[in-house]
């Protein structure tokens, strides 16, 4: 009996880790494919909801889809009601999985595993290595569901547990109950309902008495959902609560027609392994059926529950740890907030600077901006450092060092802008007259820099190399421009007969800044190329 419990927990713990490392494996390999596909296919309902299935089945992780779904309702690329549908989709997806494993599959447990450690030990490539670890992985996802199965054998012979099962059994509310906790705790309704198909094997329980623990199993998969949602945004919130909403709406219904069900599913075709199988593809497919049609209707109700809100006058970095489980989802909304910081340095900062010279702006607004700046570099520099802890691919490690190189040239650019208004209040405070060939040349100076900055800022949101190539190739002019400044400053100082030190002193300091404004504004343009 004790070795049946500790053979059962080895199982479930092998089958739960090789769940794990293959739904991570797959989604190193497709995440990104994954995404682009959910953004051109759902343009229809249909579309959306077919399209679930298919990108949970290959993620292998309804967790994995919904978290994509959030990226991209959140970036405006599908509407709430497509988002709506690749939900329903991904519940039935999450089917497929089950009804592979209820084939006789430990059998084939050896060579899955064989296969992975010869690919992941002696084979150097990466993309061989990924084929290892997912070999790896469904091997012990099926040598997890043997063990388990050949654990519970015993139980059949044991009057005592017999007798308390079949107690349990005559009480579907809190077998379905316990199962609803089980899978919430697992974080897996295959894992759960695996168990139950084990039940029957061993001959512990009937087929009917199966059925609450299935549709307890489908209820307790989207409480983690449902409470990872609440430090989520409201992108995720919402769809965790749809989630919720039509799983535990079809178990209530299904738990009230239980008898009809019961015999129902004894006419469905295979041995009762494949009966629990049919009927949890066929009670997800029933309730996205059930839902479909109230797509629109549902999309327009949960509006009004979470009405868009408007932007805060404060400028707020939006991440969502969630997404740090799907590496790609947290890069693209890095990228994002880092988009959004640029632009509000870009207007409110490197736009104002001629208005400083003329005196038209004040230097205080600057220092509140540059504050916001450097709240906003440890937020999103803290997140990209986070998610560098995760399993990255090369492709993703990448692009987490280009962020970080990219957010660091941001906040030396609000710096140096900060700087930059010192020195030019000591224009005024050390009474010093710059001349106009100086002034026209300072404001030169600053229109090179917006270019520069707007050219640098296109090519990082749309990944323009070519425009950050461009870009690096006017360096040229610039160098020239510093050289021409600086003898042309001293030889105006000559003519005039100028002995005032403190003129060039802070001219010069003023351009050293500007000059060091667009160096960081050059390196953005860098990094898009790869040149860090």
């Amino acid at each position: 009996m004790f070795s049946s419990i500790l053979g059962f927990f080895g199982g479930l713990g092998i089958f739960l880790y090789g769940t794990y490392v293959l739904s991570n494996s797959l989604q190193k390999v497709g995440a990104s494919k994954m995404r682009k596909y959910l953004a051109t296919i759902t343009n229809t309902r249909i579309r959306s909801m077919l399209s679930g299935v298919a990108v949970t089945f290959f993620l292998q992780s309804s967790t994995v889809t919904n978290i994509l779904v959030v990226g991209l309702v959140g970036s405006s690329i599908i509407t709430l009601s497509q988002a709506f549908g690749i939900v329903l989709g991904s519940a039935i997806g999450t089917t497929l999985t089950v009804q592979i494993l209820t084939f006789n599959i430990a059998q084939f447990a050896s060579i899955f595993i064989f296969i992975g450690v010869i690919f992941i030990m002696f084979i150097k490539k990466h993309a061989w290595r990924s084929i290892g670890q997912i070999s790896l992985s469904i091997g012990f996802i099926f040598f997890g569901i043997g063990l388990i199965t050949s654990s519970l054998e015993p139980l059949g012979e044991n009057e005592q547990m017999l007798e308390f099962l079949a107690g349990l059994s005559e009480k579907p509310i809190v077998l379905a109950f316990i199962a609803m906790i089980l899978t919430a705790l697992m974080h897996s309704s295959a894992a759960m309902i695996i168990i139950g198909i084990a039940f029957i094997t061993s001959g512990v329980f009937t087929l009917p008495a199966v059925l609450p623990l299935v549709l307890g199993a489908n209820a307790g998969s989207t409480l983690p959902v449902v409470i990872s949602s609440l430090a989520s945004r409201i992108e995720g919130k919402k769809l965790a609560l749809f989630y919720f909403l039509f799983k535990s709406t079809g178990v209530v219904f299904a738990m009230t027609l239980l008898t009809f069900i019961t015999d129902w599913v004894s006419l469905l075709p295979g041995s009762p392994e494949r009966q629990i199988a049919h009927f949890h593809t066929l009670f997800n497919i029933a309730i996205a059926v059930l839902f479909f049609p109230l797509l629109p209707w549902m999309a327009q109700l949960f509006q009004r529950l979470f009405p868009h809100q408007e932007e805060e006058p404060s400028f707020n970095i939006k991440l969502d740890d969630n997404l740090l489980e799907v590496p790609e989802e947290a890069l693209i909304s890095s990228k994002r907030e880092i988009i959004r910081l640029a632009d509000m340095v870009q207007k409110n900062m490197i736009n104002q600077l001629k208005s400083f010279i003329d005196g038209t702006h004040s230097a205080e607004s600057i220092h509140d901006i540059e504050k916001v700046i450097d709240h906003s570099y440890i937020e999103i520099q803290q997140y990209l450092l986070k998610l560098g802890q995760r399993d990255l691919t090369s492709t993703q490690s990448n692009l987490e060092v280009k962020l970080l190189n990219i957010l660091n040239d941001i906040e030396h650019i609000g710096d140096m802008v900060v700087r930059f208004l010192n020195k030019a209040e000591e224009i005024g405070e050390k009474n010093i007259v710059l001349s106009r060939k100086d002034e026209r040349q300072l404001k030169e100076l600053l229109f090179h820099i917006e270019q520069t900055y707007a050219n640098s800022l296109t090519a990082f949101k749309y990944d323009d190399r070519k425009r950050a190539r461009k870009n690096i190739q006017t360096q040229s002019v610039i160098n020239q421009f510093e050289k021409d400044v600086k003898f042309e400053h001293f030889n105006h100082l000559i003519d005039k007969h100028e002995y005032n030190p403190n003129i060039s002193a802070v001219y010069l300091d003023i351009i050293n800044q500007l000059l060091q404004v667009y160096h960081h504004t050059m390196n953005i343009s860098r990094t898009v190329l790869g040149l860090i």
